[in-house]
């Protein structure tokens, strides 16, 4: 059917409407047929007008199908516009909603949701359950978020829930100024050393574990891409969404209870400055140094102090080769309770992430050094085998235990992975040997001037 009229459609209707209703008012009394035949012919006669007005706003045009073309908003098909003359009419404001809704689906379309499930499978050589049993498989982690931009407005969050205890990775709101020049507020990476992780394996490093790599802040960040040249400049109001441990990226926590030493970051500024040898080619060498510090709060005495730390690092990306070197230098100068009150050393500040509190050297360097390699192969599912190696060390400025509260002085922390990644498809693992020499007491491993392992998988799916 190439046209229907609007009295076509008029008529179309009138008969409907009496096909319909005929058996009722057979159904009637002579009196009540009377009465129902005069309703309809009044209905009828308000529809065929109603139609008539809606023929003469279109400019008797009629409503075309199949291959004639679209009649866009405010024009009939003769492409002249109807609005100054006409008014929009119904039509027009059904087509006017028809374009609302669909700018409002687009700008949705734009968010992307994804999503991982992970569990893990961990092999403690010092746990003898782990050795009698061969350890179990647990959950590992569970991560929603959301990235997009309407317009110059850009926006990402990350939310990480695991066994028994959750929390916000990164939640922050963007205006991209120009092409070159971009504003975030919210809980924000932090700009300092390598990035975006600072290693190039899964377990980290022993700068993550300290929060000097891949460290989110509560704050405002200006990135600027010049090319080769990159620059970022932050300020942060403090490390955290509150004085909490319960968060991705490691830093001082905050706290009033015994054991707890009760300082927290707060008025950072922080730099970095980066440059790419042989941009936008296969084989690029970075080359960055970047520098934070600021105020030092005490919950517990209610005074400031300061820390700061800088950073020189180098990021080489040559054909399937990666590489990660840094070397960091810090202090924490902080004002706290008497070491008798807290029973933790000055020597040490302490620092707190996935639920957990630990101590690191109060004044120090590390050192860390990460090669990978990736490359694609055919085995059957498996599209892509990645191999990594990330080092780390620390060394102390005085004495330094990463348990006993701090007291004593044992060997330089140092921790090494080794591992490779399989992926295929959404799904993917990781198999990690895991070694450290007094590394920070994370998660348990002992500190007794030993080396110890953990032989780690980790398998899930990204979506």
């Amino acid at each position: 059917m190439n046209g229907i009229t609007f009295k076509t459609l008029a008529i179309v209707l009138g008969v409907s409407s009496t096909a319909f209703t005929a058996p009722y008012v057979f159904a009637e009394t002579s009196s009540e047929q009377q009465q129902v035949i005069q309703q309809l012919r009044q209905q009828l006669n308000e529809i065929q007008a109603r139609l008539q007005r809606l023929e003469s706003q279109q400019g008797s045009q009629p409503l075309t199908s199949g291959n004639a073309g679209v009649v866009e908003q405010g024009e009939t098909t003769s492409g002249k516009s109807t609005a100054g003359e006409k008014g929009r009419g119904p039509a027009s404001d059904e087509q006017s909603l028809a374009q609302e809704n669909r700018t409002i689906l687009e700008k949705m379309q734009q968010t992307q949701i994804s999503g991982t499930l992970e569990f893990a499978h961990n092999i403690n050589d010092w746990d003898e359950t782990d050795k009698e049993t061969g350890g179990d498989i647990e959950f590992g982690k569970l991560i929603l978020g959301a990235d997009g931009s309407v317009d110059n407005l850009i926006y990402s969050f990350r939310y990480r829930f695991y066994d028994g205890y959750r929390f916000l990775h990164h939640g922050w709101l963007g205006y991209q100024l120009n092409d070159a020049n971009t504003l975030k507020l919210g809980l924000i990476q932090a700009p300092f050393g390598n990035m975006d992780y600072g290693y190039l394996g899964w377990y980290g490093n022993l700068p993550y574990l300290a929060g000097f790599n891949d460290n989110q802040n509560v704050g405002l960040k200006w990135h600027h891409d010049a090319g080769a040249w990159n620059t970022d400049l932050a300020f942060f109001k403090n490390n955290q969404l509150g004085s909490t441990n319960n968060s991705y990226g490691a830093n001082p926590p905050g706290g009033t209870d015994y054991g707890e030493q009760g300082n927290k970051s707060e008025n950072q500024l922080a730099a970095r400055i980066a440059y790419i040898f042989g941009y936008d080619t296969d084989y690029t060498t970075e080359i960055n140094f970047s520098a934070r510090g600021g105020q030092l709060y005490n919950e517990q005495t209610h005074d400031s102090g300061d820390n700061w730390a800088t950073a020189l690092g180098l990021s080489g990306n040559y054909g399937n080769w990666s590489t990660l070197l840094q070397a960091t230098a810090y202090a924490y100068h902080a004002q706290n309770p008497d070491e008798s009150e807290t029973g933790i050393s000055n020597n040490a500040i302490q620092v707190g992430a996935f639920d957990f509190n630990y101590l690191i050297p109060a004044k120090g360097q590390m050192y860390s050094a990460s090669l990978a390699y990736s490359m694609d192969v055919d085995w059957g599912p498996v599209k892509n085998l990645y191999l990594y190696n990330d080092y780390s060390y620390i060394s102390p400025d005085g004495d330094y235990s990463p348990i006993n509260g701090g007291f004593g002085d044992m060997g330089d922390p140092q921790l090494n992975d080794l591992g490779f990644k399989l992926t295929a498809g959404p799904y993917y693992a990781w198999f990690d040997i895991v070694t450290n020499k007094n590394g920070l007491n994370y998660f348990g491993s002992p500190v007794d001037n030993d080396w110890h392992t953990s032989y780690m998988t980790h398998f899930g799916i990204n979506f």
